[in-house]
Formats: structure tokens, sequence, C-alpha cells
């Protein structure tokens, strides 16, 4: 299935003559020169992660990193103002729903992730490589949306907000050990439908299932989880069900306790 946000392998297959496509493979290195997509350059979701040291010696290792910086990476995969970008891991897993979260953040609207990723393209098109394609610079801006974002401060303020709900995406029995006070539980592995190979559920079926977890579109939604992935998972199938009030919290669970922020086992709090 395609739609604005996602696309299947059969119809990437069809477009990759496309002169403004460009194919990222976010998996690691290695996963890279084993084999990937035809014209896919790589760009290791992990490398688009900044540190920053705080002055309690704790360090959070997984917020995203500054404007320019991305820039200059994608501008090293190709990518204009006017790309379309289609993303893929190895299908299944949010590292491409990460880096697609990232690019909405810093302002560009035409991305896609390859739905099943490369399990998906393998067993369906088949036809891979180990060629890196030719070298070519982009031109990307990047240009943060601090809506699609929330850190430390807007976490803190939100927990006494009507208006806002926070989730976290992890599995959960790892809500039950320690969540953020006062938030909800929506594992972001419930938002994919395992079949030949895990595809992400319909936007119908995303609608269903938010709704089942208590989801209200009426609110902002902020999704957390231990380090910014598995949440940007979350945040991905609530952009793809229409829902346009999200926002990532990226450092998630490593900042929010490298910064003093308690933890409580299921979120909840004593009355």
């Amino acid at each position: 299935m395609s739609n604005e946000f996602t696309i299947s392998a059969e119809a990437l297959f069809r477009i990759l003559a496309a002169g403004n496509l460009r194919i990222i493979d976010v998996r690691s290195r290695e996963a890279y020169r084993r084999a990937h997509i035809v014209d896919a350059v790589n760009l290791p979701a992990g490398e688009l992660d900044g540190g920053e040291s705080l002055e309690t010696g704790s360090a959070v290792t997984h917020e995203v990193l500054d404007g320019p910086e991305v820039q200059e990476k994608f501008r090293d995969c190709g990518v204009d103002d006017r790309s379309r970008v289609v993303l893929y891991d190895e299908g299944g897993s949010y590292l491409a729903a990460r880096v697609w979260w990232l690019l909405e953040y810093y302002g560009h609207r035409s991305v896609q992730v390859l739905d099943g990723g490369f399990h998906a393209w393998r067993d369906t098109v088949g036809i891979v490589t180990r060629d890196e394609p030719p070298a070519r610079r982009g031109s990307f801006t990047a240009k943060p949306d601090e809506q699609r974002r929330a850190d430390f401060a807007y976490v803190l303020t939100s927990l006494s907000s009507d208006s806002v709900e926070l989730y976290n995406a992890l599995p959960p029995e790892q809500f039950a050990y320690g969540a953020i006070p006062g938030t909800r539980n929506l594992p972001y592995l419930e938002t994919f439908d395992a079949t030949q190979f895990p595809l992400q559920r319909t936007p119908d079926e995303l609608r269903r299932l938010f709704e089942y977890y208590g989801v209200s579109p009426e609110k902002e939604l902020v999704f957390y989880c231990g380090a910014g992935y598995a949440a940007a998972q979350a945040y991905f199938a609530a952009r793809c069900a229409g829902f346009e009030r999200v926002r990532l919290y990226d450092g998630s669970l490593e900042d929010w306790q490298s910064r003093g922020g308690a933890i409580v086992p299921w979120g909840k709090v004593e009355r």
C-alpha cells in the first residue's frame, strides 16, 4: 500500500528512474555493504544523533543534531528541497521512522517510508546490489519546526496540561518497569501488521488502534520511549492516521532521567 507517508516496494520500483528521487538506506554501514536497493545511498540513523553533556555529569546521546549538521548530511546524500525522499530500514523497525520525523522536523515535506523495508523489497522485487551510486551534492535547507519536537521543559509543563497527552511507545513490560508519571502506554509494535513481513497498519487501522488506546484527536500528542526511536514509529503512525498535532521527545527517558525527572511503574501517580 502506498500513500502520502508510505510507499510499497512495487510502487518504488516503478519510479526508480525518476530524476528527483533520492533513496536513503538508514541501516548500518555493514548491512548496506552486504546488499541494498539500487541507487540507494547510506545514512545510518544513529549518525544523525547528537550528544549533550549536562552539568550533573550525565550525558544525553540521542538528541537530534543541529540544523547545519543535518543539512550537510542530507546534502551529501544528494537531497534538494524538492527531492522526493524514500527511506528504508530492515522492515518492522523504527529507524526509518526516526529519520522521517527528523526530516519533517527540519522542514522537508516530500518524504516516504518504504512499507516493509528491505525485507519487502527483497521478497517482492528482488533486485539488490552492492554497488554504490555516484556521489552527488544536494542543496537541502534545514528549517526546524519546533512544533514537531518536545524537550525536557516542554514535557515537564505538559504533565499539568489538559490539552496535551504523553504516550510511552515501549513494550508493556518496559512501561511497567518505569515511565514518566502521568503518561500512558502505546506500544510501537502494535502499529505494524505482521504478515509475510511487518507492514505498517493502514490509516483506518491505525485510527482504530489509537482509539483503543484512548488517544484523543482533540489533544496534542507527545511520544517518548527510551531514546526517541520506538517513539518515532508511534509518531509516524500517528501522522499516517491523520493526527496533525504530534511531537517527539527525542531525548526521551535518557534525557528525562539525566535531568532529574522521576519515573514510576506504569506511569501511575498516586492520588
